[in-house]
């Protein structure tokens, strides 16, 4: 209900990482991207949803991996973790 402000210590305010059955990072989203290097703030309004949606194409092997999401916020960082399988 309370809005929320966010404060991001770059440009960079997410990131997306897929990390193999051993735990090993077979991708990052943000690798090789470019990102301000300035402070940012963002205010989400109370009750409003903040949603990111990126889009990659992975040439992965068979087998269980975890995608990992991360909103990279220095005062409300959240990290999310979903496991799927490749056949």
């Amino acid at each position: 209900k309370k809005d929320v402000e966010l404060t991001f210590p770059d440009g960079q305010t997410h990131d997306f990482v897929v990390l193999d059955s051993v735990g090993r990072e077979v991708y990052r989203w943000g690798e090789g991207r470019m990102f301000t290097q300035s402070v940012q703030n963002r205010t989400i309004d109370g009750g409003e949803t903040m949603r990111i949606t990126e889009r990659a194409e992975l040439d992965l092997a068979p087998g269980s991996y975890v995608a990992v999401a991360k909103l990279r916020s220095t005062n409300f960082p959240v990290q999310e973790r979903v496991t799927f399988e490749v056949h």
